[in-house]
């Protein structure tokens, strides 16, 4: 009997180390931008002020007179500094053969045509969720419009340089946010609790690392899309592909007000997920094919 326990009990702490490490990396990225942001502004303020700096008052008028309190090129410089310090810790947590065991090898043709393809119908799915979430959440708790923190952000986004905006809002987590997320979390939770689990654990963890209520319940089918992918695949360039494009296609229409507040209709919807469960069956049924040759 004592024999059996002790493995049992190794097990159980080899899954609480595991869930442990994976809560670290949900918020390294978020620690990670901070620390770029803190790095970003203690430059800034020593090139302006060198290394004698005013009283907190001087540097905050400072701040708002640059616009740093509205400006995108904090959210860029976080977001490429996050980049910077993950990449040689994930190579540093996961050993030489790092790129192996993420899956940054290079796609075919046929998965990145199927994974551009489900963009749309992903994105629709997760609107109409946001809408739903956000009308619940007002109805609930009275908020007002100003108080979502997508709301604010995107009040000021009319004003900047496309290219920034694909950088800061789009290409930068879609890298940072799958290198840990598909590439670590998953990997791990699902080694060591299976893939069905392993992928749920993932999906909750990758949903609430989005710090609006509202946006994380819509961010839901997308890191399902996501991490289906990415197992599915082998290949973290994929989900990349998905979640770039999916954070492009958002920055787009709000900047140059292709979107409205209203919801995509019944008629939409069922057109979406439908054209989505066509694409995945697709996909599988071609995937079986690529793995005979």
């Amino acid at each position: 009997m004592i024999a059996q326990s002790v493995p049992t009990t190794r097990i159980r702490l080899k899954s609480l180390r595991a869930l442990a490490e994976a809560l670290l990396w949900a918020g390294s990225y978020s620690f990670a931008q901070l620390i770029s942001f803190v790095v970003f502004v203690s430059l800034l303020f020593t090139a302006a002020f060198g290394f004698q700096w005013p009283d907190h008052d001087r540097l905050m008028q400072f701040a708002l007179e640059l616009g740093l309190d509205q400006s995108f090129v904090l959210i860029g410089v976080t977001s490429l500094g996050a980049l910077i310090l993950l990449v040689p810790l994930v190579a540093w947590r996961l050993g030489a053969s790092y790129r192996e065991q993420v899956g940054f090898r290079s796609p075919r043709h046929e998965e990145v045509i199927f994974a551009i393809a489900m963009v749309l119908p992903i994105a629709m799915l997760g609107d109409w969720l946001y809408s739903l979430a956000r009308s619940l959440m007002l109805a609930v708790f009275s908020t007002g419009e100003g108080g979502d923190s997508l709301t604010v952000l995107f009040s000021e986004i009319h004003s900047v340089p496309l290219p920034m905006l694909v950088v800061a809002l789009a290409l930068g987590p879609a890298i940072g946010e799958e290198l840990i997320f598909r590439g670590v979390i998953g990997r791990q939770l699902v080694s060591q609790f299976g893939t069905l689990p392993g992928s749920i654990m993932t999906v909750l963890l990758f949903s609430i690392a989005h710090a609006s209520p509202a946006h994380a319940i819509a961010t839901l089918p997308m890191a399902c899309l996501l991490q289906f992918l990415y197992l599915k695949t082998g290949t973290l360039w994929v989900p990349i592909v998905v979640h770039f494009l999916n954070n492009l296609l958002a920055v787009v229409m709000v900047k140059y007000e292709i979107t409205t507040n209203q919801s995509p209709s019944l008629f939409l919807l069922v057109w979406g997920f439908s054209y989505l469960a066509v694409l995945l069956v697709a996909f599988e049924y071609r995937r079986r094919s690529w793995s005979l040759l």
